[in-house]
């Protein structure tokens, strides 16, 4: 029996394949024979249960159609259809998909990526992944399939229907006075002060269903938690797919919910889990794990909603940035799915082409933000594995690390087409941000970057990495090299501490990212400075009412570990440092990084440091001038 073979698209670049499922009623039973080209098959062979044609339209003019989003799941696990009258493979994910979509008495026209492009003719897939933008933007809806009904999920949808509907109806969040926190602080002080009945009535239902106490492994509370941690949520290419759609379903098994449910719900969920946090943290038996988590991690579908509600296209280092925690099944895909809604992906010279390797793809991507003056590119660089194929300053975008950058990009949702600015301010390069780079390359492929640095010192001491449960220990590691880089009686060393602990930054403002404030550091260093930091934990903070800097702690320190230089300079850096690397600031960025020396004169990039009394351009003004280094 033969399998479906693509008929090639012609040159015509506007060219698209269409899907059109069948409907139920005009199947007839089809089994495949029992043989080696069906392994699944039992002695009676495999029934299919998807039948669908195939065509060639114009994107100029198409006909009405949806695109499906989805995630592909594992490729090694298989599922057939029929295409016209030949079986094709695809994985069981999108088979059950296309089974559940599967109308009853009408046929349904689809855009799928795994279908209508011919995923074995890289020239094509080039082709067809420069036009995705197009293909999602011209289909009537997208739908989304979040996967089939498991672990309670049709609670799940149904509560997200009608709370996320509530949560619209009745404002929430949308005045200060209605924002979940004080709304629920009065609801547990005083409910008649509520507005009215309705209201007292959403946060009664709402407390009683999503309170960690009520949570169990059948509660709606644990059924919304899995639905959003499903692997749909983690997907690359799942945030173009929805910011181009004109009109966004989201379907879990056999129930579907719009876009507004979805968006409002999220949002609660987010500011309800937020609002335990706050509560956990005041109650005098919490324990150190309610304080250092939240009830529900909604960071990705967040995001998601966040980038299609905005006005882009936006920024490629802001993308790269806030979807970071993204996965795709091909590495490429890393950076090519953000490309279609990337403003100034085109000025950079950046498209996606399959014809290139992995590492040649970050390469380039990497060359160009750095040509253009993205140098905070250089924060997402950890140390690599000798045998890695990318250099040192070329991050390994496909490595998810959780090590939060010292800095932020904050959109000014003003500006058309969206900027970003970096926050908190620092400028270890001082006034001397222009800087010229070049590249050394090695049968023709770049493999050091040449760049202006100033040496500010070798790292003398390390102490251990962040553990959130032995946090303590590690500020106390840091107070005991503050006594190793001052004297003692030097009135400021105690509070460089506090300082550098937190990189100096204090919690998100709205959209503000600023430096930790006088005020700020006067309470820490009152409630801290005479304290056994060797036993303190989460509840301590919260009893001292250091909530607020606690959870900075935990941001910024996740990752790292402190360390102190031969000439006394106090930071925290990656957990990768060693003593004997070296503190450099790199002309044109605003943090130091460190560095590591080989027998050869070159050095390896280990990662961005927050070293105290440097990050705003001191070591610039003074000692010996900048040199072009070779990082390979």
């Amino acid at each position: 029996m033969s399998f479906f073979v693509y008929r090639a698209l012609t040159p015509d670049k506007s060219r698209i394949r269409l899907i059109h499922l069948l409907p139920r009623s005009s199947h007839a039973p089809f089994k495949t024979p029992s043989n080696e080209q069906f392994p699944d098959a039992d002695a009676s062979g495999l029934a299919v249960r998807v039948f669908c044609t195939i065509s060639h339209v114009s994107l100029d003019q198409p006909p009405p159609y949806s695109a499906l989003s989805y995630t592909w799941g594992d490729l090694n696990q298989k599922g057939l259809i029929l295409v016209g009258d030949a079986p094709f493979h695809v994985t069981k994910s999108l088979e059950i998909a296309l089974s559940h979509l599967t109308l009853e008495d009408k046929p349904l026209t689809l855009w799928i990526d795994a279908l209508c492009i011919d995923q074995d003719d890289e020239v094509e897939k080039t082709e067809q992944v420069r036009q995705m933008q197009q293909i999602y933007s011209k289909a009537t809806s997208v739908i989304t399939w979040l996967g089939p009904a498991a672990e309670n999920s049709d609670a799940a949808m149904d509560w997200i229907q009608r709370y996320g509907s509530l949560s619209y109806e009745l404002g929430i969040g949308s005045r200060p006075e209605l924002r979940l926190r004080h709304l629920l602080q009065t609801f547990e002080a005083d409910p008649d002060k509520l507005p009215h009945e309705g209201l007292k009535e959403f946060l009664r239902d709402i407390s009683a269903q999503l309170s960690p106490g009520t949570r169990d492994s059948e509660s709606v509370g644990t059924a919304l938690s899995k639905l959003f941690k499903r692997a749909y949520w983690s997907r690359i290419w799942v945030v173009q797919e929805l910011v181009h759609a004109k009109r966004v379903k989201f379907v879990c098994g056999n129930i579907a919910v719009s876009e507004e449910p979805v968006h409002h719900s999220l949002r609660l969920l987010r500011n309800f889990g937020q609002y335990q946090h706050f509560k956990s943290a005041q109650h005098p038996q919490a324990t150190d794990s309610e304080l250092t988590s939240t009830s529900f991690d909604m960071r990705n579908p967040v995001n998601i909603l966040k980038i299609r509600r905005a006005a882009g296209p936006f920024p490629v280092i802001y993308l790269i940035r806030t979807l970071r925690y993204f996965k795709a099944t091909d590495p490429r895909d890393r950076i090519f799915a953000l490309l279609s809604f990337a403003a100034d992906a085109a000025a950079f010279g950046l498209s996606p082409d399959y014809r290139k390797s992995c590492s040649e793809v970050y390469i380039r991507t990497t060359i160009s933000l750095l040509q253009n003056g993205v140098f905070d590119i250089l924060s997402f660089c950890e140390a690599h594995k000798e045998s890695s194929e990318l250099p040192s300053w070329v991050p390994d975008f496909n490595q998810i690390s959780y090590r939060v950058p010292l800095q932020q990009r904050a959109m000014k949702r003003e500006s058309v087409p969206i900027t970003t600015v970096l926050q908190p301010r620092f400028s270890a390069s001082g006034d001397n941000q222009h800087t010229h780079l070049s590249f050394e390359h090695t049968q023709g492929f770049p493999t050091s970057l040449l760049i202006h640095a100033k040496f500010v010192d070798e790292v003398k001491c390390v102490g251990t990495t962040w553990e959130p449960q032995a946090f303590g220990l590690w500020l106390q590691e840091l107070r005991e090299f503050s006594h190793q880089s001052s004297p003692p009686f030097e009135p400021h060393h105690l509070r460089n501490v506090w300082r550098t602990a937190v990189a100096d930054q204090e919690i998100r403002q709205g959209n503000q990212k600023p430096r930790l404030s006088e005020h700020g550091l006067a309470k820490v260093h009152n409630l801290l400075r005479s304290l056994d930091l060797s036993v303190a934990n989460a509840r301590t903070f919260a009893h001292l009412g250091l909530e607020d800097y606690l959870y900075q702690l935990q941001d910024v320190a996740y990752g790292r570990r402190p360390f102190h230089t031969s000439k006394g300079h106090l930071g925290i850096g990656p957990c990768q440092m060693m003593p004997g690397d070296l503190v450099y600031v790199l002309v044109g960025t605003d943090v130091p990084y460190i560095l590591r020396p080989n027998n050869h004169g070159k050095l390896r990039l280990i990662g961005e440091a927050y070293t105290h009394g440097i990050m705003d351009g001191e070591t610039m003004k003074d000692g010996p001038p900048v040199d072009m280094i070779a990082i390979y």
